[in-house]
């Protein structure tokens, strides 16, 4: 009865947030239970009444029909039910679509070519299908605010594919594509408010495109688990961002142009379990207002690091470097680091490497102050740095520094 219908709306209302978005449904409601029937215009669509000739707009929030759709437009011989389904997440009040083992990309651009009761969406998700590649305007005129495709077999993403979305998106996501070798990076530099891209368990080799990437908003920047074969270039036009992780990427070297000095809102840099090997002059300089509060270089194959390698670090730091191949702990390139997290509560994590303990250590085993950043610095035999007696290279070596 259109009472019912009325009272099961209204309940489905008091779930809605935004006050004004509130109010015009609740108009909208009240107009045409009032008349006590509901017009031919109208349907109940997720418990709302939908007035199908109304515009798309952020006003008429809701999921289309589920319903057969042509693959090929004015010929109702190829109409299929497509596995894509729409829904009203609890906490937002756009729609959601997700599609999940679409036969190919026809599927998933019939779908979303479609008349929509608006053009924006909360998120489209688009897994485990045969897609191979992602064309122009993939999801048609939408403006979801999250994408997300993993397990898709994707080899090709064209620069354009995601146009319409520039106003609104703020998560991207593709994740599980092991034929995907290149993203079209500066493709994204008209997104002003994309805050997160996530692009882990790809095999993307060619990263240097992100030195010319403007994103303004972006916070955070994922490339763990591909297969990068250049270095980590400058990253000169990503304002605000906290995050930088490619672990486990094949990572064989950093650039050594200041490629963070610009990022004063960094906070987190994790390049665990890559092949970098040595640290250069350059590679980790930081702003006086950056607050790097981690460095995690764990796993690297680290054997050097030249002075000027670490230079702007806080008293809050942590740098940690376990696991990897350091044979030294030279003073040129860490004393400055040091003396600067003795302060504080910073730390040097050192487990895992196998330090020969004679005169180019002697500037920090004679001096116990200097040594409480340190965690696991173990000598050649198993014996802590930390647990040498002061003079236990005096003999041997020159007078150490104070």
């Amino acid at each position: 009865s259109v009472t019912s219908i009325c009272s099961f709306v209204l309940i489905k209302l008091s779930d809605m947030e935004g006050l004004i978005r509130r109010v015009s449904i609740l108009l909208l409601i009240l107009s045409v239970c009032s008349a006590d029937l509901l017009d031919s215009k109208y349907e109940i669509v997720n418990g709302v009444p939908y007035n199908k000739d109304a515009p798309r707009d952020e006003n008429y929030p809701y999921c289309p029909r589920d319903d057969f759709i042509e693959l090929e437009p004015g010929n109702s011989l190829t109409e299929v039910r497509i596995n894509c389904t729409c829904s009203h997440p609890d906490d937002d009040f756009l729609p959601s679509f997700v599609c999940v083992g679409l036969p190919n990309i026809t599927y998933l651009e019939a779908y979303f070519k479609r008349l929509f009761p608006t053009y924006l969406a909360s998120r489209i998700s688009v897994s485990s299908s045969n897609l191979f590649r992602i064309p122009a305007d993939v999801f048609s005129d939408k403006e979801p605010k999250v994408i997300t495709m993993y397990n898709n077999i994707l080899d090709e993403i064209h620069p354009e594919a995601f146009r319409y979305t520039r106003p609104t998106l703020q998560v991207l996501e593709i994740d599980y594509e092991p034929e995907l070798e290149y993203f079209p990076f500066t493709s994204l530099n008209e997104f002003p408010e994309l805050i997160e891209l996530r692009l882990n368990n790809n095999e993307l080799r060619n990263i240097t495109e992100l030195a010319d990437t403007r994103l303004s908003r972006l916070q955070i920047l994922n490339l763990d688990n591909n297969k990068i074969e250049t270095e980590f270039p400058k990253l000169r036009y990503l304002p605000e961002l906290r995050v930088v992780s490619a672990r486990n990427s094949l990572l064989s070297s950093i650039s050594t142009e200041l490629p963070f000095e610009e990022l004063q809102r960094l906070e987190v840099i994790n390049f665990n379990g890559n092949n970098i090997e040595s640290i250069y002059a350059g590679s980790f300089v930081f702003d006086q207002q950056t607050e790097i509060r981690t460095i995690d270089l764990g796993n690297c194959n680290i054997n050097s690091v030249e002075e000027g390698a670490f230079v702007g670090l806080l008293d809050s730091t942590e740098l940690r470097l376990d696991n990897n191949e350091l044979t030294t702990f030279s003073e040129d390139a860490f004393r400055e680091t040091v003396e600067t997290m003795m302060s504080g509560s910073g730390k040097i994590y050192l487990e895992g490497n196998l330090i020969t303990c004679c005169c180019d250590v002697n500037w920090i085993v004679s001096n116990i102050p200097l040594q409480a950043p340190l965690v696991g610095a173990t000598c050649a035999g198993n014996v802590l740095l930390t647990q040498l007696p002061p003079d236990y290279l005096n003999p041997l070596c020159p007078p150490a520094s104070l």
